[in-house]
């Protein structure tokens, strides 16, 4: 015993003299510094283990950056182990090697010498279907804490070597119980504003909310600046308007251009994750990825891509990822969708508001379910109980914060992407209006310290706002390129008031607006061609436009809600063959701009009329020489309509070929088609080729600008669509 003693004493020492010196601080494997002393993976060396550090793997949804660990692999870190330091990380294998046999991992910590193994795990994806998921490893390193340690994470295989991406260490850090910065943006996909206690709601759907409003300031006069998904999101998490962003429609990625919030946040040094339930949102082809360490895309019933993903499984996922970064400056964006159709709660808040739904009244979707009149209220029921559920999760995450002493000195901001209609306009669900039931969302922010509590601020403040915010009650800089300002400063009464601009181009609506605190205007571009102008003083449910009674100030509205628009991402291309004389005329709603003719002669033209809102083409063409005739429209999702004579006869069908040529109208004026409308209808047309025949006549197609890029449509992407309602009717 007493030789045991001889040696552990001096290292207990040297770990109570640790403790006792300055405060523990956390370790960020992933960060920059000297402590990666040697790396290799396959055979690869220090350098292209770095270089794919930060882009990391995704597996089954969930992004980790980490360290490629392709066996044989080994990572040496030179560091101090604080007093109570635990080792997180999670590891994996590649799923282009699932079918291989299995990798060991092993950890190791060095002190004086002497190599200890405090962890190892064989995953072996082949025979446990667990281990075809990012797995997460909980070590505790309090036994060997101390300075001047090394901490080794070894692969082990049992094949040569090979690629070194085969398997990866994700996210290592050695946390410690202390305080540190929190950041976390909340939002609850499709929720109503007017359907939340703290909003006025009678039905008692958000008591966890409403206890929260007590912690924080509540804005009364939120404006998201889209009414679905993919905008209003990249608008919150960039502070940019959507036509500044671009991920306006659903195969639209985030431009590289904008950066987020998380990307902001991660090159100062703070850890980054993410827990999301919207695959519009976590699916990698949407590229909201940038900047986050964890991006933890959840699935639904047999693992799958679902509208059905609990607030539950949500927040569970968001805890643990503060728990692995715990004493480190945080940010966590967490977004649910109970809410968002089918409307599915769980028990008992299937039941939980009248009237029930029944076996011939299901209530989940009104495309399907709205058969009687009383199917609106049974909708509304358990759209309820979706809200109802969802706060009660809310609660337990606020709850599962204050436990570990998070709480108190957090910003946590609680708000929702957009909301819902039941028929308050004349329509179903969100993405299809700018009615203020989808623009007008709940934001409750409670800032460090709960500065401001139980305030309320009936100034009008925007989804621009939240980027701005998180940056200032963190204390950094705020960039210049930030659309929004710190709502601090709404709250401090020192911000003028602004307008808010939204859009919506989505499934065929197309509709841009303006919102004040006193009044809204809107213009529809489709299927509605018409602009909206409302009193929200007099008229505060938009019941009655009076756009005629106002020229002067719709005018007004109208010319700051068109310099919010964006063209569309792609150009058509016109193209006129083979013999002919052609009278072509192109119509929109919006706008034709950047026309470019090619290959016209001296009694040929092209002219753009009507403010730009129709262009004419006199071709005739001649068999060998093509014309050829690009143009852009503004805004996203205009229609565009072609009409015209061929020979003095009007067009014909067979006269005009689409994309590859595969398509050809039925009627005219013929609407040309765009990527939502045609991702939407699934012909399987490739509208970015030119015809494969070569057929005399028009042809049309689309042309992506360089640099520009959708998502790609292939037999998996459209499915997974179909399966989420997003291709297909309705």
């Amino acid at each position: 015993m007493r030789p045991t003693l001889a040696v552990a004493a001096p290292a207990a020492l040297a770990v109570l003299l640790f403790s006792c010196g300055r405060a523990p601080e956390p370790v960020d494997l992933l960060g920059p510094g000297e402590r990666l002393v040697e790396a290799s993976a396959a055979g690869t060396g220090r350098e292209a283990v770095l270089e794919a550090a930060p882009r990391g793997l995704r597996l089954n949804d969930v992004v980790r950056r980490g360290f490629p660990a392709g066996p044989p692999g080994r990572l040496r870190f030179a560091l101090d182990i604080p007093s109570g330091a635990r080792l997180q990380l999670a590891c994996a294998i590649d799923p282009r090697f699932h079918e291989r046999p299995g990798v060991e991992f092993v950890v190791k910590v060095v002190r004086d010498g002497r190599e200890e193994v405090v962890w190892t795990r064989l995953l072996d994806p082949i025979a446990r279907a667990e281990h075809r998921v990012w797995v997460p490893v909980d070590i505790d390193l309090a036994k060997q804490a101390g300075r001047g340690r090394e901490l080794v994470l070894e692969t082990r295989g049992y094949e040569q070597p090979g690629d070194p991406r085969r398997a990866w260490w994700g996210t290592p850090a050695l946390t410690v119980a202390r305080r540190a910065p929190l950041a976390v943006v909340y939002l609850v996909d499709t929720l109503r504003a007017d359907h939340t206690g703290v909003y006025g709601y009678p039905r008692k759907t958000t008591p966890e909310l409403d206890a929260f409003a007590r912690d924080a300031v509540v804005f009364d006069a939120a404006i998201v600046h889209a009414s679905w998904t993919k905008p209003s999101v990249a608008s919150i998490l960039t502070s940019r308007l959507p036509g500044q962003h671009r991920a306006v429609q659903l195969r639209d990625p985030l431009d590289p251009s904008n950066v987020t919030i998380a990307q902001r946040l991660d090159e100062r040094g703070w850890a980054t994750g993410a827990a999301i339930a919207n695959s519009v949102i976590y699916g990698a082809e949407s590229e909201f990825d940038r900047g986050f360490d964890v991006f933890t895309g959840l699935h639904g019933d047999d693992d799958q891509r679902s509208k059905l993903v609990g607030a539950d499984v949500v927040v569970d996922s968001a805890l643990a990822f503060l728990r692995s970064r715990q004493g480190m400056p945080t940010f966590l964006y967490v977004h649910t969708m109970d809410p968002h159709v089918p409307y599915a709660p769980p028990p008992p808040f299937d039941r939980m508001f009248e009237p029930f739904p029944t076996e011939e009244h299901p209530a989940r979707d009104p495309r399907t379910d709205y058969k009687e009149p009383l199917d609106r209220e049974r909708m509304i029921a358990q759209y309820d109980g979706d809200i109802a559920f969802g706060d009660r999760e809310f609660g337990r995450f606020l709850r599962e914060l204050k436990a570990a002493g998070l709480y108190e000195d957090a910003l946590v901001v609680f708000l929702s992407d957009h909301g819902e209609e039941f028929l308050d306009h004349g329509s179903w669900l969100h993405g299809r209006s700018l009615f203020d039931e989808l623009i007008h969302v709940p934001l409750l922010v409670k800032l460090p310290g709960n500065r401001g509590a139980g305030t309320r601020v009936s100034e009008q403040v925007q989804g621009l706002d939240i980027v701005p915010t998180v940056l200032e009650a963190m204390g950094l800089p705020l960039p210049g390129d930030l659309g929004g300002q710190p709502l601090q400063r709404t709250l401090a009464g020192g911000s003028k008031p602004r307008p808010a601009l939204a859009e919506v181009s989505h499934r065929g609506f197309v509709a841009h607006g303006v919102r004040t605190e006193g009044d809204k205007y809107v213009r529809r571009f489709s299927p509605d061609d018409d602009e909206l102008y409302f009193d929200l003083l007099r008229d505060p449910g938009e019941k009655a436009s009076i756009a005629e009674r106002h020229p002067e100030r719709v005018r007004l509205l109208q010319a700051q809600a068109e310099a919010g628009m964006s063209p569309n991402p792609f150009r058509y291309v016109v193209q006129v063959a083979g013999r002919g004389r052609f009278a072509l005329k192109l119509e929109t709603r919006g706008w034709i701009e950047g026309v470019e003719a090619t290959g016209l002669g001296p009694d040929e033209r092209s002219s753009l009329g009507g403010n730009g809102r129709w262009l004419e083409l006199r071709l005739r063409s001649r068999p060998g020489a093509p014309r050829e005739i690009g143009f852009a429209v503004r805004p996203v999702g205009a229609p565009v309509t072609l009409a015209g004579t061929r020979d003095g006869r009007p067009l014909r069908p067979a006269d005009v070929g689409v994309g590859d040529g595969s398509f050809h109208p039925e009627a005219f004026p013929f609407r040309l088609p765009d990527i939502e409308s045609e991702t939407e209808r699934d012909r399987g047309i490739n509208l970015f080729a030119a015809s494969r025949t070569g057929a005399p006549g028009v042809q049309v197609w689309l042309a992506l600008p360089p640099g520009r890029k959708i998502q790609e449509m292939d037999e998996e992407s459209r499915e997974r669509l179909k399966a989420l309602g997003y291709v297909g009717p309705g």
